[in-house]
C-alpha cells in the first residue's frame, strides 16, 4: 500500500512543480490569483479540471509551492559543504542570506508573493511556511535540541527572515546582509546576558504564573 501511495504521489508532486513554475511566469504581471494559476495551467498543458485537482486551494497552493522551491537551496550539497567549518551563528547568517538571495533572483515574483502573504486571510499559511523554513535552518546549522529554547529559536529566525526579505526587496543585498548580521549579534548578546542570570526569563515567567495561580485558588491560605 505504501509503495502504491508513493507511486501516486510522485506524479502529483511533479505536476505541482510544473504548474507552480508555469504560474510563476505570470505572477509578476497579473499577481498571484486565479488568473495567473489558470494561465500557468494552460502553459503547462493542464485543463482547468486538472489544475483544480493539482492545486485545490488555488493561488494559496501555488504560493506555498513557490516558497518551498526557494527553500530547496538550503538542502543542496554545496550548501552542506559550505557550512562544514562555520560557527553556528555564521551558519545561521549564511543560510538566511542564501535563502533570501534565491528568492530575490526574481524580485517582482518575490514582491507579489509577499503581498499575497500580507493579506490577513493568508497569515496562517505564511506563518506555517516561515516556521518550517526557520526549523530547517536551525537543523542544518546543527541544532537538534528539543529544550525550552526550541520554539524561541525558530521564532527569532522567522522574525529575522521576514524583516530581512522586505529589506532586500526595498534596500538591496548589502543592507540585507548587514541587518542579518546585526540581528544575530543582538540575539547572541542577549543569550550571553541570559546565561549570567540566576534564573532564565522563561523560568521567572513560569514562577510568576504559578504565584498567580496560588493567589487565584487561595492555595497559600490552606
Amino acid at each position: 500500500m505504501l509503495t502504491r501511495m508513493k507511486n501516486i504521489a510522485s506524479p502529483l508532486k511533479a505536476a505541482e512543480r510544473q504548474l507552480a513554475l508555469a504560474a510563476a511566469d505570470y505572477v509578476p504581471q497579473i499577481g498571484l490569483n486565479r488568473q495567473s494559476v489558470l494561465a500557468g495551467a494552460r502553459k503547462a498543458g493542464f485543463s482547468e479540471a486538472e489544475c483544480d485537482l493539482i492545486a485545490p486551494n488555488g493561488a494559496a497552493d501555488i504560493a506555498a509551492l513557490i516558497w518551498r522551491m526557494h527553500d530547496e537551496v538550503l538542502d543542496a550539497p554545496a550548501t552542506t559543504e559550505s557550512l562544514a567549518a562555520m560557527r553556528i551563528r555564521d551558519k545561521i547568517g549564511y543560510l538566511l542570506n542564501l535563502r533570501l538571495d534565491t528568492a530575490a533572483q526574481q524580485p517582482e515574483l518575490a514582491r507579489r508573493l509577499m503581498g499575497f502573504f500580507a493579506l490577513p486571510t493568508h497569515a496562517a499559511l505564511y506563518h506555517k511556511l516561515m516556521w518550517a523554513t526557520a526549523d530547517r535552518i536551525w537543523k542544518l546549522a546543527g541544532d537538534t535540541a528539543l529544550d525550552e529554547n526550541h520554539y524561541s529559536k525558530r521564532l527569532i529566525v522567522s522574525g529575522i527572515l521576514s524583516t530581512a526579505l522586505m529589506t532586500r526587496l526595498t534596500q538591496g543585498r548589502d543592507t540585507q546582509a548587514a541587518q542579518i548580521k546585526r540581528n544575530i549579534e543582538q540575539v547572541m548578546a542577549f543569550e550571553k546576558f541570559k546565561a549570567k542570570l540566576p534564573k532564565k526569563p522563561e523560568d521567572l515567567l513560569l514562577d510568576f504564573g504559578k504565584a498567580l495561580g496560588r493567589l487565584r485558588f487561595r492555595q497559600d491560605a490552606a
